[in-house]
């Protein structure tokens, strides 16, 4: 089977491939065509969390995956619980007291009993992720050398062009992202 999921946004590729796996039988081969690393990454992360393995092939503007269906549950949420923090900005509230309030509360995550398993970032929030120079950096950073697994939003990456300034984390979508949120985690937003 071959889907085509060129030119479309965050989740679509993802959702598309979901939806064909589901109707393909075992056995079979699922070629997914993209235009856009986003997308090719944000497919290649989902069939990865199926624990599937899948190829790709570039050539020009265009990506062609592939990936063999074997046996898998396509609920991979984790039924463990575990904590999420949700960061829409890159401060609490306004000016440089909001940017110094999301310092101190990132700063001391690390010394509370219950750090979260995951940050997912989106909107302004993914910038702290590209900018070594951004007051909360070093503490995310630190977070993420605890274990902490930061998720930045591909698609608020490519609207403030910055795709290829990710230092922090790894590039998440829109599917991923709901299903932390509506999965089985305790959500906390600042």
């Amino acid at each position: 089977m071959k889907i085509d999921c060129r030119n479309l946004a965050c989740p679509e590729p993802v959702v598309k491939t979901k939806n064909a796996l589901e109707n393909l039988s075992e056995g079979e081969i699922l070629e997914i065509l993209v235009n856009s690393p986003i997308s090719k990454n944000n497919v290649l992360k989902f069939l990865t969390s199926l624990h599937l393995d899948a190829s790709f092939e570039e050539c020009e503007n265009e990506i062609c995956i592939k990936v063999y269906k074997r046996n898998i549950s396509l609920n991979h949420i984790n039924n463990d619980e575990y904590s999420v923090l949700f960061l829409k900005a890159d401060k609490i509230g306004a000016g440089e007291l909001g940017e110094n309030l999301l310092v101190g509360f990132l700063a001391n995550l690390k010394n509370i009993n219950h750090i979260p398993n995951k940050i997912i970032c989106v909107n302004e929030s993914v910038l702290i992720n590209t900018n070594e120079n951004h007051k909360a950096y070093k503490a995310m950073k630190e977070l993420e050398n605890l274990g902490v697994e930061i998720i930045s939003c591909g698609a608020c990456l490519e609207f403030f062009n910055k795709t290829k300034e990710l230092k922090i984390g790894n590039i998440g979508n829109a599917y991923e992202i709901l299903n932390e949120l509506f999965g089985k985690a305790k959500i906390i937003t600042l």
